[in-house]
């Protein structure tokens, strides 16, 4: 059991950084020491690029790669043969780091290649990939599946229980309609993105300068507390106080994926928080601050394969999954001649602005 885990861990690993029934499973040979070949991906039509894995499987390890080709087919054609990327695209400039650091470059093992490719609802998308000189040879298939037509977000500040005591969060209520006559897979993605204004006067800067001003923007927030909605807790909504109270926890579903088993050919509504971020500030030296946010909630479309690896990671990053106590997880592969998973997702999106506020 703690053998099979630990390939499987291997393929998460490669795959986790992308956020992505299945074609095959991966297989599981003990006494088979050949390396394969890792493909991962999750192509998002919603993105203007999309990044691709490359990573050497050897038995229980990831050995390195040193060289790999990767094309892209649309529809039966050529649409793209990006190159790898370097150790300082990936990681920076080396006068980032402290003098003598190499260890960020001699960590990347892997291959990693961006494609600038625009994907629509409905592209039939082939990936192939070569290494080391043609020794490893893999390709996917998956077909981009289509939006749902009609989405609407309401949004207001609420307060929510939490640490023994109520905090305002941003509420929303999202609605959407079921694509008809079909199954369909889902998951909700919510980006908070933030940016700062940071001016001072005349006297903090040379001769000659009255007024400077700096536009900081913040990292991408992208945390959903989901506990409070039947569709996303599968029929099992909690409160905080169950969350810390319970004796035998469930998986939770941080990666917010859902079927429309319970609303099919209808509709449904979301209802979930995310943080008003008021603490986040920049490190900047300032006098007066200025704070604007802009908002996008997203509903993916998934392949049915595609889900069902997100539900696998579920319980992988879950810190109350117990392999001895759970079913095993059996991450799917659909990936030919090696191991991986390439999966794909198109967007309905609402987005807004906070008009900017000044903080002080």
């Amino acid at each position: 059991m703690k053998t099979r885990m630990k390939l499987h861990l291997i393929i998460y690993v490669a795959f986790i950084g992308l956020l992505t029934a299945c074609e095959h499973e991966i297989p599981f040979t003990p006494k088979t020491t050949e390396p394969q070949l890792i493909m991962n991906t999750l192509l998002d039509a919603g993105k203007a690029e999309n990044e691709v894995f490359l990573h050497l499987n050897e038995g229980q390890s990831i050995g390195r790669l040193h060289e790999a080709t990767l094309t892209l087919f649309v529809n039966g054609q050529i649409a793209e043969t990006p190159r790898a990327l370097t150790a300082e695209e990936i990681c920076g400039s080396p006068d980032d780091y402290p003098e003598g650091t190499t260890i960020i470059y001699e960590s990347i093992r892997y291959k990693l290649f961006r494609l600038t490719t625009a994907f629509r609802p409905g592209d039939h998308i082939r990936l192939e990939a070569t290494a080391e000189e043609g020794k490893y040879h893999v390709s996917a298939e998956v077909t981009v599946p289509q939006p749902v037509e009609n989405l609407h977000v309401d949004t207001c500040v609420a307060n929510l229980r939490e640490y023994r005591g109520y905090t305002p969060h941003r509420q929303y209520k999202i609605t959407l309609q079921d694509r008809p006559n079909e199954k369909n897979y889902y998951r909700l993605d919510i980006w908070n993105d933030l940016t700062f204004r940071c001016e001072w006067d005349e006297y903090w800067q040379p001769e000659g300068e009255t007024l400077k001003e700096a536009i900081v923007p913040m990292n991408r927030e992208t945390e959903i507390i989901n506990r409070e909605d039947v569709i996303l807790t599968d029929g099992h909504p909690t409160n905080y106080d169950d969350e810390e109270n319970e004796l035998f926890p469930t998986i939770s579903n941080q990666y917010n994926i859902f079927t429309d088993n319970t609303f099919r050919d209808s509709h449904a509504t979301l209802k979930v928080y995310t943080p008003l971020y008021l603490e986040k500030r920049p490190s900047h030296i300032y006098q007066r601050l200025y704070r604007q946010q802009t908002i996008t909630v997203r509903l993916l479309s998934l392949t049915e394969e595609t889900y069902r690896y997100m539900k696998a990671l579920n319980c992988l990053e879950d810190g109350d999954y117990d392999e001895t106590l759970m079913e095993p997880i059996c991450l799917p592969s659909n990936v030919t001649g090696g191991l991986g998973f390439v999966g794909a997702c198109s967007e309905a999106r609402v987005t807004f602005e906070i008009p900017e506020q000044r903080l002080f």
